[in-house]
């Protein structure tokens, strides 16, 4: 790609974010703005323009099915809404990565199932997506590569891997 880490300068990296979207298992939605205005701060920061704005975070709130709920509050949404409104605004500004940290940790099984089918349609355009998880039912549900790490070093690598045995 365009930048290699190990040759990085510090004012570099903000400019490298923009590549990555990030979703973390307790969603780190800003609780005084609605979901429109969640995602579109997003945008706002990299001072895309407002017409853009509109027409990107219209069609990312479609891809999560949520336009219906852009004017409510975080805290009137379920877990799974406000995990879906995180991965709106972690792909509205396209990343070729989307990192995403336990994103079913705080959800039940039907919800994470969920959340995992509009991480896959995401992947399925483009997107490629480093997700850590210890659920095993969802790695073991979808085939992707799986990476085991162990103290800091990966221990295996599989193209259509499984969970694994359980220490």
């Amino acid at each position: 790609g365009k930048y290699d880490l190990t040759k990085m300068r510090e004012r570099e990296i903000p400019y490298l974010r923009r590549y990555v979207g990030v979703v973390f298992q307790d969603f780190k939605l800003l609780p005084r703005l609605t979901v429109y205005e969640n995602v579109a701060y997003a945008m706002e920061v990299i001072e895309k323009a407002p017409k853009e704005i509109q027409r990107k975070v219209e069609e990312v709130l479609t891809l999560v099915n949520l336009k219906h709920r852009m004017t409510m509050f975080p805290d009137q949404l379920s877990g799974g809404e406000q995990q879906r409104v995180a991965i709106a605004r972690a792909i509205v500004n396209n990343p070729a990565v989307l990192i995403a940290d336990e994103p079913t940790g705080n959800l039940d099984p039907d919800t994470s199932m969920e959340i995992m089918d509009i991480l896959e349609r995401i992947n399925q355009q483009g997107t490629t997506i480093v997700m850590a998880t210890h659920n095993s039912q969802i790695v073991n549900e979808k085939k992707h590569r799986v990476l085991a790490i162990e103290m800091g070093r990966i221990v295996r690598d599989q193209e259509e891997g499984e969970y694994g045995y359980e220490d």
